[in-house]
This record gives C-alpha cells, structure tokens and sequence, in this order.
C-alpha cells in the first residue's frame, strides 16, 4: 500500500512538473504573439573575412496574405519605406521581378538591382543583387503566421558579399544592414 501511494504521488509530482512547464510555454509562446514590439524582433550579424551573414526577425500586425502581397510589389517600396527613394520595375515574368531601387543608407544615396523570386506555397521570397557596386546580396524572407492567423513572423536570412575593398567599419556596415 505503501510503495502505492508513494508511486501516486511521484506520478502526480511529475505530472504537475510536465503541466507546469507546458503552461509556461503556452504563456511565452502568447506573449511573442501580443502587445507592441519593436521594429526588430531579433538580429544576428556575422562578419567572416568579406561576407556578412544577417538574420532579422520582425512581427508584422497584418496577416500572412495581406504581407506577402505588400512582398509581391517591390516596385512599390517607396510607399512603405522612407529608405527608398524610387523603385522601377525592370522586368515581371511568372513569379519573378528585377526591380532598380535607389535608397539613401546612412545618409548616402545607394542605387542597386534585385531580382525577387515569390513563392506562395512556401510563404517565402528569395532576392538577390542583379547589380550593385558595393556588394552582393542574396536572402530570403520566411513568413509565418501566428497561431490566430492575424499576424506575422518575417524572417530574413541572408548573406552580402563585398564587392569594393573599402575600410568601412563593421559597425558601420550593420547599422547599414539594418537600414535595408
């Protein structure tokens, strides 16, 4: 009867343990999803000899759909940023776009040429640099839902490659990376 009880009772000790930690894991999953948030979530900025790997997580109060078709109209990003003075749309073919872009980083007019690729299926749209003088960028951007389908996690991952052997601070070269 003993070795019973003390079987229940380390059953319900574990049992409490699992629930308790669960719980807590449903909360902070919650609050990742609620209140106000900064313009960047997370970042993560590497620099190895001449490339620069970044990943940036941000969450956007508008869902899934309605985010990815803001992506799917690039030459519309002087709408949305002040970073971009102008956007032209080069070329449009199926699920690919090349877009001319002159944005003003740090304070210093950039002009450079993406080509995106968008993937409806996956949630996700690839970029890379068709022509820029100072560096080469490729990436991607991952869209996620959040549990209620009213907002969304925007993950970028990518690299930038240096072009120009320039003495630029990496300092200098983040706060840049942030801009874009």
């Amino acid at each position: 009867m003993k070795k019973t009880l003390w079987g229940f009772l380390a059953l319900l000790v574990v049992s409490l343990a699992f629930f308790g930690l669960r719980s807590y894991q449903l909360r902070s999953e919650a609050l990742r999803w609620q209140g106000p948030v900064p313009e960047i979530l997370s970042e993560h900025l590497d620099k190895t000899a001449d490339t620069l790997e970044m990943a940036f997580t941000a969450r956007l109060d508008a869902p899934v759909a309605a985010v990815f078709g803001a992506f799917t109209e690039p030459e519309r990003g002087g709408e949305f940023s002040d970073t971009v003075r102008y956007a032209k749309l080069l070329r449009s073919e199926g699920n690919h776009k090349v877009v001319e872009f002159e944005m003003v980083i740090l304070g210093q007019p950039q002009r450079l040429t993406l080509e995106f690729a968008f993937l409806p299926g996956e949630h996700r749209v690839t970029v890379k640099t068709v022509e820029n003088q100072l560096a080469d960028l490729s990436g991607e951007y991952r869209l996620t839902p959040s549990p209620d389908g009213t907002k969304t996690l925007l993950t970028y991952t990518g690299t930038s490659k240096d072009k120009a052997k320039l003495p630029v601070p990496l300092a200098l070269q983040k706060s840049a990376m942030r801009e874009m």
